[in-house]
């Protein structure tokens, strides 16, 4: 069993990562597909900054994730797509990413 950290918001390390690993492993029993990023910004404070980085990781991440994956997925194998607890529990001010 091995796994992969990565940058999800960056595309060509997606593709750099696949094309790596299908030469040297083959194929994918599970994708595992990770990405969620916050920061504590009260809603009045959100930017089109903050809100474009959530949306690069939280979404474009994930979907990249499993769309450059899926070529290597074996028959029969697992897709997670693991998301927030932030649709089931809310925290005051904890909506967007906001980098420094």
């Amino acid at each position: 069993m091995s796994g992969v950290q990565g940058d999800v918001a960056k595309l060509l390390t997606l593709i750099v990562f696949t094309r790596r690993f299908s030469k040297v492993k083959g194929r994918i029993d599970i994708v595992f597909a990770n990405a969620g990023v916050a920061e504590f910004v009260p809603f009045g404070a959100v930017s089109e900054e903050h809100f474009e980085q959530t949306i690069q990781h939280n979404v474009r991440g994930a979907l990249f994730t499993v769309q450059k994956a899926l070529p290597l997925l074996k028959d029969a194998g697992s897709i997670i797509l693991n998301g927030s607890v932030a649709s089931v529990k809310g925290t005051a001010a904890f909506g967007v990413l906001r980098r420094e």
